[in-house]
């Protein structure tokens, strides 16, 4: 199961990569769009040739780190909604509303500090054990690439987003 889980990690994590790096560094990219035409001025060739090889490092190591920066909200966003999920449960459940908690919550700064530390640190240790913790999410992206079932990963990516919303949607429409 963990092993699954770790899996799912990193093809979200994966596609998140693979669609931020596409989107901010070949749509929005002005070299990107120069360098599919040709041009005889030398100083645009050199920021043409200096922006390929960049983007040749970066998408086949995986190492812009801006890029995986923004592509870690996606981990942390899972994990956040695992945590909904047992708040929903425990809520349907017990049978106690999400407002008078959130009440309880919010009316003590000591509960709201301590609730805060808590989805920090499970955060901190979900993207620890399953993508950061000696790199496993470089080996996921070279099996991954290996692999080749893009259409495999993208759907998985897509229907995770879709229950990840109506899960949110369910939490607070019960409240």
């Amino acid at each position: 199961m963990l092993k699954l889980l770790e899996k799912y990690y990193n093809i979200n994590y994966y596609c998140t990569y693979k669609l931020l790096f596409f989107i901010f560094e070949r749509l929005l990219n002005p070299f990107y769009w120069l360098s599919l035409s040709k041009w005889n001025n030398r100083y645009i060739k050199r920021g043409i040739s200096m922006a390929q090889k960049q983007e040749a490092a970066e998408m086949y190591k995986g190492i812009n780190s801006s890029i995986i920066i923004w592509a870690t909200n996606t981990p942390c966003i899972i994990s956040f909604w695992m945590l909904c999920l047992v708040c929903l449960a425990c809520i349907k459940i017990f049978r106690v509303e999400l407002l008078s908690v959130l009440n309880m919550i919010v009316g003590n700064i000591f509960l709201c500090i301590l609730c805060f530390a808590i989805i920090v640190l499970f955060l901190y240790y979900a993207n620890r054990i399953f993508l950061f913790k000696n790199d496993k999410y470089r080996k996921y992206f070279a099996e991954f690439e290996k692999e080749k079932k893009y259409l495999l990963y993208y759907s998985i990516y897509v229907v995770s987003l879709i229950i990840q919303f109506a899960t949110f949607y369910l939490l607070l429409s019960s409240a």
